[in-house]
């Protein structure tokens, strides 16, 4: 009986082990399609973006990419390894501000979103990445689309886009880090970060915070910042509500001249504004970002998500007037917006409509120190609207992709009281086509060809000729602010994509086609850039290509190249009034590469080795030879390692210590330059729990 006994007993403890494992794996399976569905209804505004069917030139860098090297740079920098892009600061080294060009062109002219929320200020259609201090680390993924890509939210895919996607916040671990970074040029960065997960009540959230600061490597140039992001809401079967905030607080010291050879012979670290400590020339900016968006599964296969979203920036620069005197100048910028789309996809087709709708204005003014005398005070406003709506269809193995967007914008001027200029407005409307298909010609192998058109508004530097204020004497120059017209370009786009197990591989050919492009042949403005107008012609051709390999389990290779010829048809020199045809458009260069290794010898190590090519770019559109950026070579290396959940970073830039340079331009008797620093070290320790 004792025997039967414990035969029954044990054959119930594994019926009831085996129901309690049956009961776990569909209690995990729920979870996971959970999880899924949540993570599909929160990125949606970023696929409407992304448009993944359009047959477009891009390229995705993903989390574990981004952060393989991430160890506090600037934004810019760190996107340099895309095909076709490249990167500066003006410190010499990763801080301070930075910027970025794609194709050659500026970033003023490249749309920038996250999570579908236009990042671009709409007056100056650019974004300064130092006012959102350590934002890389709270990206999931970043998309380089070059070209007019596919339609997007804010200023016009002139160059390309960029888009971020934050890190999912309903469909992850609880869990947190923290991190600290010591590096060169007296630099530190700290930073703490936490994930609840989802709860059972469908709620998550996320925060990070941030503090860094450094010392740059050329004179005054250094930065101190913080920052602070939060993310989080309520993520339902069939609905999320989601809120975000976004906000930076940083000063900079001015590093924005560049300096002749003369000046870098005697002092490699040499800033225009000053050696000296009691040198330095500062400012102040702070940005936040808020946003609150709903998606909503109104069937399997559609949904819709609607976003408002919300700026406030402001702070001052000083600028040395002489004779003991600075001018301060002082923004402040607010404006917000709501985005909505509807996306439907099925087996074979898929479709998105949406509409953009925002407000703008900003204040600048001038006061003069140490008497705090204002001496002007104005205000821009700018309106936009836009409808976009695209979709492709897969016949066979031929996927058709259409795309239509229809945008308007406005701008208006309100002068200084008591001033001889009156109010100034002007509006522009642009309908903006793009088309293509791709073809799959075997399994892993297809091609893809697009043609688009993006018209854009003029910024309005570009209008007042580089002045922040309008007088009557700036007034009869720049006046009326139609005399700078607005630029289009047509795109064509043509490659071939493998997608294998352990190779993905493109190539693309592009010709890019300029009207009225409003093109950097000015003079120079006082902070250093080279003012912009209307040529009739131009246009910029090339070939990239990008190749990741996985040579074997722990070691992927990867490389790309783009070769790009941008030429300016005609146009005449104000100063000189002599005519250059067929000249090469300043700071393209007309080769770029990026090659990398990755290894992993063991769980516990990873290791990268990076090389980044630049040919010659010039610093004119003249075609004169004493005004060049000479090519460069760089190399850096990196060696990550990880002890239970636990990890250090060791960077080295410059690996080679090389004597480089970044970028430039010319007063139009020298060169003048932005130096890269030489050899530095960073490390970077992360904890996690």
């Amino acid at each position: 009986m004792l025997a039967f006994a414990l035969i029954l007993s044990f054959q119930q403890t594994v019926a009831d082990s085996a129901k309690a494992r049956q009961d776990s794996l569909l209690a995990d399976s729920a979870r996971a399609a959970r999880a899924a569905s949540v993570q599909r209804l929160e990125a949606v505004q970023v696929r409407t973006v992304r448009t993944p069917a359009a047959p477009i030139s891009e390229r995705t860098i993903g989390r574990a990419e981004l952060q393989r090297a991430y160890a506090g740079q600037e934004t810019p920098i760190l996107l340099a390894r895309a095909p076709g892009l490249t990167a500066y600061a003006e410190s010499g080294s990763a801080s301070n501000y930075s910027y970025m060009r794609l194709r050659g062109i500026d970033q003023t002219r490249i749309n920038i979103t996250l999570d579908g929320v236009p990042l671009n200020e709409p007056e100056d259609e650019g974004l300064y990445f130092s006012n959102f201090p350590d934002f890389a680390q709270d990206i999931q993924s970043a998309q380089v689309q070059r070209g007019v890509g596919t339609s997007t939210w804010g200023v016009a895919s002139y160059a390309g886009s960029v888009n971020f996607e934050s890190i999912p916040v309903g469909g992850v671990p609880r869990g947190g880090e923290l991190r600290l970074t010591r590096g060169a040029f007296n630099t530190s960065r700290f930073s703490a970060a936490y994930r609840s997960g989802l709860t059972a009540s469908g709620l998550a959230g996320y925060v990070r915070a941030s503090a860094q600061k450094t010392d740059g490597y050329r004179h005054n140039s250094g930065n101190s910042s913080n920052s602070w992001f939060a993310s989080g809401g309520w993520f339902g079967a069939r609905d999320v509500i989601k809120a975000t905030l976004l906000a930076g607080l940083s000063s900079n010291e001015q590093a924005y001249y560049g300096s002749s050879l003369a000046a870098l012979r005697a002092d490699r670290r040499d800033n225009p504004f000053g050696n000296a400590g009691e040198d330095a020339v500062g400012d102040r900016f702070h940005q936040d970002l808020a946003s609150l968006a709903w998606t909503r599964a109104l069937a399997p296969a559609v949904n819709v998500a609607t976003t408002l979203y919300g700026f406030d920036a402001g702070g001052w620069y000083d600028y040395p007037f002489g004779g003991g005197t600075t001018g301060r100048y002082r923004l402040h910028s607010r404006w917000g917006g709501i985005i909505s789309a509807v996306d439907w996809k099925s087996e074979r087709s898929s479709a998105s409509l949406g509409v953009h709708a925002s407000r703008y204005s900003r204040d600048h003014w001038l006061d003069e120190l140490p008497a705090k005398s204002r001496d002007y005070r104005n205000t821009g406003y700018k309106g936009e609207q836009s409808a976009f709506a695209k979709g492709s269809t897969t016949r066979g193995r031929a996927t058709l992709f259409a795309d239509l967007q229809l945008r308007a914008a406005q701008f208006r001027y309100e002068p200084t009281t008591n001033t001889a200029v009156a109010t100034q407005r002007v509006s522009w409307t642009f309908f903006n086509p793009k088309a293509g298909a791709s073809w799959r010609l075997a399994d892993a192998l297809s091609a893809y060809a697009s043609i688009g058109m993006n018209g854009r508004e003029p910024t309005r530097a570009d209008m007042f000729g580089g002045a922040d204020d309008l007088d009557s004497a700036t007034a009869a120059f720049v006046l009326p602010l139609t005399r700078v017209r607005p630029e289009s370009v047509r795109d064509l786009e043509t490659g071939l994509v493998l997608r294998r197990p352990t190779l993905h591989a493109q190539m693309n050919f592009f010709a890019m086609q300029f009207h009225d492009e409003i093109a950097p042949i000015g003079q120079l403005s006082t902070l250093g850039y080279t003012l912009r107008k209307n040529v009739a012609r131009s246009s910029r051709r090339g070939v990239e290509g990008d190749v990741l390999w996985r040579a074997a389990p722990r070691l992927t290779l990867l490389a790309n190249a783009s070769l790009t010829d941008a030429r300016i048809r005609s146009y005449t020199d104000d100063a000189t009034g002599e005519t250059f045809h067929d000249v090469t458009a300043l700071l393209t260069p007309k080769l770029v590469t990026n090659h990398g290794v990755r290894a992993e010898p063991t769980s516990w190590l990873s290791l990268d080795l990076d090389g980044r090519y630049t040919s010659r770019m010039m610093m004119t559109n003249t075609n004169d030879a004493r005004f060049t950026v000479p090519a460069g070579w760089l190399a850096d290396a990196g060696a990550t390692f990880r002890v239970r959940g636990q990890s250090v970073l060791v960077r080295v830039e410059n690996l080679l210590d090389r004597k480089a340079f970044a970028s430039g331009y010319t007063d139009g008797t020298e060169p003048l330059y932005f130096v890269v620093a030489p050899r530095n070290i960073a490390v970077s320790t992360r904890f996690s729990f």
